[in-house]
């Protein structure tokens, strides 16, 4: 049996400009004053976090948390200085 060559070419990717993208959560101004209400009285949290989830056949469930951390998958969304994260 004869050993098989596998052989890649690799290419320098040029720096591309990052373009912002559109927040993932949009949030009402009632909804900014609600959070900044909520957070005033937890200190120690820097924001709430929001996520979905499936619900067996029932469809989707709507979670929000408080959260003292960003987590690696998370999304930051920051409006009128309020912190949102997106998991």
């Amino acid at each position: 049996m004869s050993a098989s060559l596998v052989r890649a070419t690799v290419r320098a990717v040029s720096k591309r400009k990052l373009q912002p993208t559109r927040a993932a959560l949009t949030l009402t101004p009632a909804a900014v004053n609600k959070i900044k209400q909520l957070l005033k009285d937890k200190p120690e949290h820097v924001g709430v976090k929001v996520g979905v989830r499936t619900r067996g056949c029932n469809g989707l469930s709507y979670t929000l948390e408080y959260t003292k951390t960003k987590g690696d998958s998370d999304e930051e969304v920051i409006q009128d200085g309020q912190s949102a994260l997106m998991q």
